[in-house]
């Protein structure tokens, strides 16, 4: 069997998409996926001394389905400098934070023109760091899309040889779970659980579903032990 998860690239992701990736023998990002203005494509939240914060990579105005590869960064704002500023204070009395070292090396001091590229490298350091090693593909290198939403997911699988899809929980709502079956392709829902850590600030309460970089930050090498042991057990339902 050979399970594949697909999903679009998000700046500083929350722990559900590496829970994904790392459950899938196979990723595949949706980098040609349309930029979502308001979505998590060019923002995510850390937690801060005054509570939780969001953090926002300024984009450059683009046509209605430019995709997330092709949206530009305003580098005029230098939001770089701004963001590292503010992960280095509100995370500086964590535990792990040299963890984080590589990670705020390369996004906060390379130049980056497009959120794709920012994306990307995020992604892969933050898989790197938690020490999660699930093949990436881009699916701009798998050739043109040909079909949308269900369809163009089982395309992808197709493309790679997948036999079982891996989705995510809130796709239930939206996936044509008889077009997997006419496709001969098994669904394995993914049950997420965010995982519960000694946060900093804890007078705040603990937040869910922060950028991960909170979760590396307090449980470092723990981190990814962390995570898998937040999943509940497999069930006989988990396939369909």
């Amino acid at each position: 069997m050979t399970t594949v998860a697909i999903h679009q690239l998000h700046y500083l992701p929350y722990p559900g998409l590496l829970d994904k990736v790392d459950q899938a023998d196979a990723f595949i990002w949706l980098d040609d996926a349309a930029f979502s203005r308001g979505g998590w494509h060019n923002r995510n939240r850390i937690k801060t001394a005054a509570g939780q914060h969001t953090l926002t990579v300024p984009v450059r105005h683009s046509p209605l389905g430019t995709t997330i590869a092709q949206v530009g960064i305003d580098t005029r704002l230098h939001w770089q400098a701004k963001h590292l500023a503010t992960i280095r204070q509100a995370y500086a009395r964590a535990p792990h934070l040299q963890h984080l070292d590589p990670l705020l090396e390369d996004l906060y001091h390379r130049p980056y023109e497009t959120l794709g590229a920012l994306n990307a490298a995020c992604c892969a350091h933050l898989l790197g760091l938690l020490g999660i090693t699930t093949p990436q593909i881009p699916a701009s290198d798998l050739g043109p899309a040909h079909s949308t939403r269900t369809d163009r997911l089982i395309e992808l699988c197709r493309r790679v040889g997948a036999d079982t899809y891996l989705a995510g929980d809130g796709s239930a709502v939206y996936l044509d779970q008889q077009a997997f079956d006419r496709a001969g392709i098994r669904l394995r829902w993914q049950h997420y659980r965010p995982p519960v850590y000694r946060q900093l600030h804890p007078a705040l309460g603990h937040i869910p579903n922060l950028a991960v970089l909170d979760l590396i930050a307090a449980a470092g090498p723990c981190a990814l032990s962390t995570l898998r042991a937040a999943r509940p057990a497999t069930t006989a339902g988990d396939l369909l």
